[in-house]
């Protein structure tokens, strides 16, 4: 064989063995992209699913809120309308009281129990 084979088997060779080492190390790096790729997204999922917690704990905590102020609403009304009956009843009962002048008219004492209500 002559030297120029063989310089170039040898040459080849070579370029196959650095073709070789540049695939493995593309091989390598492509595993390192991938890590690191995946441990951004599970970071970022850790993150959001934390602001996600945060905001319906906020959430939950201004229905409570809302639902206290609801009800203490909804007391005060029932109270209110429970002394509006009862002051209702009141005026019945001074009004059935009242003599009836005959006259189909409403005398000056009803006018004053309507003036009250």
């Amino acid at each position: 064989m002559s030297r120029y084979v063989i310089a170039g088997l040898a040459a080849l060779a070579a370029l196959a063995a650095i073709i070789w080492g540049g695939v493995a190390a593309i091989g390598t790096i492509d595993g390192m992209i991938d890590k690191a790729a995946s441990a951004a997204r599970n970071e970022r999922d850790a993150y959001w699913k934390g602001e996600i917690e945060t905001s319906n704990a906020q959430a939950q905590a201004k229905i409570a809120e809302t639902l206290k102020q609801t009800m203490a609403a909804q007391d005060a009304a029932r109270d209110q309308i429970e002394a509006a009956n009862q002051r209702a009843d009141a005026l019945e009962k001074q009004n059935a009281s009242l003599p009836d002048d005959g006259t189909g008219g409403i005398g000056r004492d009803r006018v004053r129990l309507l003036n009250q209500r």
